[in-house]
Formats: C-alpha cells, structure tokens, sequence
C-alpha cells in the first residue's frame, strides 16, 4: 500500500487466519422500556458490540456496521461504497479470529504514548479512517493501493492543495479501481427542517446534508481529475460514498419519512433528551438492573462495555450534568452548552460478573441547546 500522507498513529500487523462466515448484517430493534439505540449486546450480537476488546469492537464498527443512507439524491453522480461479493463476510470471520493485541490501538491509548513525529491525529473520524484501511488492508480479495492521498495542482502562484483522497483501492476480480471518501458521522435530529439539514452535529457546526454535498460535489469529483490520475497512477472506475456513524431522534422515536431523505432503514439509531425528560425516563427504570456511564468522545464508536466502577446511577449521573450545565464560569461555555452522550447499561451476565454493557445511549442536551439546533438546522 502506498499511504502518501502517512499517519503514524500504530505499525499495521496481521491478527488472525482467513476464514468464511456470514456477513456482518446488523438488526435494530425496536423501542423498549426505555429509549433504544441498533446494538444488541447480547452473545448473538454484532461484533462491535459484543467482543470483549475495544480494539476488536472498533475496528469491527468501522468495516461492518451498517451505513447511515441507502440512497443519494438523484442529481448527484456518485454512488454509495459497496464491498465485493464475500469480502465482507470473510473479513469478518477473520476479525472474529483475531488477537486483539496485534490490532490498532484505541484513541486512549494512542494519547498515552509520546508522538515523536507530530503526525498523528487523535480525531475520531480520522481514527476511523485509520480503522478502515487496516480492514482494506487485511480484508481478502481487496488490494490497498493508497490511503490520505494529497491531490495537488500547480498554478501561478505556486502549488495548491485541493485535497485527499480517503481511500483507493482495488477489486481484483472485478479489474476495477475504488476512490472511497469516508466520514463517522453523529447527528440529532431536529424540527421545523424537511430535509438532511434537520440533523446537526451536537456542537452545530455540522449538518448530514452539508455533510453529503460536500462529499459527492467536491470530494468524490477529485478522484476524477487529471492530477489524482497522475498520482494514483492510473484511472479510478469508480467513486463512492462511505457513510458511517449514528442518528439521534428526539425521545428515540425515528419519525416517518426518513425513506425519503436516503436514511437506511437499519441505520444505528438513538436518542436525545433534556436532563429532565431523561431523568424522568430513567425514573422508570427503578427496580431493574440499570446503571449509566458518560461516554468519552474517544468511545462513540462502537458499543460499550463497561467495568462496574465506571458505572454510575441515574441520580448520580442527574446531579453531575445538572453542575456542568448550570457552570456559569465564562470560560466554560464549551461545557455548558455541549450535549453530553450518555449510554445506558445493563449487565453482562453471571459469566461476566463485573461487566456492564451497552443497551441503549442518547445525548442529554443542555437548556436552550434545542432553539439554538432548530436555528442551525433553518439556516440557509
């Protein structure tokens, strides 16, 4: 593989046999007692939510959850990322198989090691990236070609970057040639907007519709381009959209219509709530076996598992966010005003004593943080 703008976040090494298995197909299910997000955790579950290491769960997530469309808007000449017949599912069993001391490394434990180089990059959706190569890497009947590439084009004043190409790689059965532009994507989802601008990122700044047109009118066409061409060595066949992540629905309810703006019917799916509402929610829960832990940005991407000293109760978990929204230090509004991802858990079984996982997660959004959402969905 040629990576021309290396990320020097872990070496890449093999973990586990070639073997044959079944795809890697994920079913929701639906509302609960409680809001409900897609992962199962039980033993019959999707990798990336039941194997015991992160590193495993990761990885998994980023190769083999389901992705966040099933369709783009008919004006756009560009298509949705579609693995090779049997890939998917070989990949699978070979993560299955493998040690997950010889897969990438966490976010967490990244950050615990010095960065000599200064390449490294700690983002979560380039973490993914990351991921995602180390999958087209291994993955049998697929060859890596390159990965971060920088398209660049000379002009008057020099020598301009256009940008990268996430992904290129090759079938070799199929004699095609792949550009992926890849993204790990959470969004909520809002009123008063009948299309993709209704889902806005938990800090505003980003909308899935904003999202979409950048990938597919400014991504996708560099791939096309005689200077990604020279680069790349040879003509890309095809250009894909590789569209990962989780949507957020107030109350966890998915409202009717999503078909229409391209949403997969089996996206990853949770919920978002005000303190309030959530604790009264929570209050429900009273008599079962639940517990509650604050999820890290590092740990959105797979589901958790979680040690019974990182668990906390609802009114523990009510009485911290309350603090973190009512902090009035003027140079803590980015705690403030953020929404804070929660997951709620349930226990691992008597196999696993101990061990709490994930039955559902949502964000528990801070006061005002809804007027200010549905003033970013509206605008133009």
């Amino acid at each position: 593989m040629r990576e021309l703008k290396p990320d020097s976040a872990q070496d890449i090494r093999p973990g586990g046999p070639v073997l044959t298995g079944a795809d890697g197909q994920v079913s929701l299910s639906g509302p609960q007692s409680g809001p409900q997000s897609g992962p199962q955790s039980g033993p019959l579950g999707p990798l990336w939510g039941r194997a015991v290491s992160q590193r495993t769960r990761d990885l998994a997530w980023s190769s083999l959850s389901p992705p966040l469309l099933s369709s783009l808007p008919d004006d756009v000449d560009a298509r949705l990322a579609r693995w090779p017949a049997g890939v998917r599912a070989a990949w699978q069993a070979w993560l299955a198989q493998a040690d997950p001391a010889t897969l990438p490394e966490t976010i967490a434990e990244l950050s615990s090691h010095p960065d000599h180089t200064g390449g490294r990059s700690l983002r979560l959706g380039r973490h993914a990236e990351r991921l995602l190569h180390f999958a087209l890497q291994h993955a049998p009947g697929i060859e890596l070609l390159a990965a971060n590439v920088p398209i660049r084009r000379a002009n008057g004043h020099g020598v301009q970057t256009l940008g990268e190409l996430d992904v290129i790689w090759r079938d070799p059965a199929a004699g095609e040639t792949v550009h992926w532009e890849m993204a790990a994507k959470f969004y909520l989802m809002v009123d008063g907007v009948a299309d993709r601008r209704a889902f806005v990122g938990p800090n505003l700044v980003d909308r899935l519709g904003d999202k979409l047109d950048h990938i597919v009118h400014r991504q996708l066409p560099l791939g096309r381009t005689a200077e990604a061409q020279a680069v790349v060595g040879h003509a890309i066949d095809r250009s894909e959209v590789y569209l990962l992540g989780w949507l957020f629905y107030r109350d966890g309810i998915p409202p009717p219509g999503l078909d229409a703006l391209g949403i997969a019917p089996d996206h990853l799916h949770g919920w978002w709530l005000t303190l309030e509402d959530w604790m009264g929610r929570a209050s429900t829960q009273a008599g079962r076996a639940v517990r509650w832990c604050r999820l890290p940005r590092a740990d959105w991407l797979s589901g958790a598992r979680v040690p019974e000293a990182g668990t906390e109760s609802a009114e523990s978990l009510h009485a911290a966010l309350a603090e973190r929204f009512g902090d009035a230090h003027p140079d803590h509004a980015w705690r403030r005003d953020a929404p804070v991802m929660v997951c709620e858990l349930e226990p691992a079984g008597p196999d696993q004593p101990g061990i709490w996982l994930e039955r559902s997660r949502g964000f528990v959004v801070p006061p005002g943080w809804e007027t200010r959402a549905i003033e970013r969905a509206r605008k133009a």
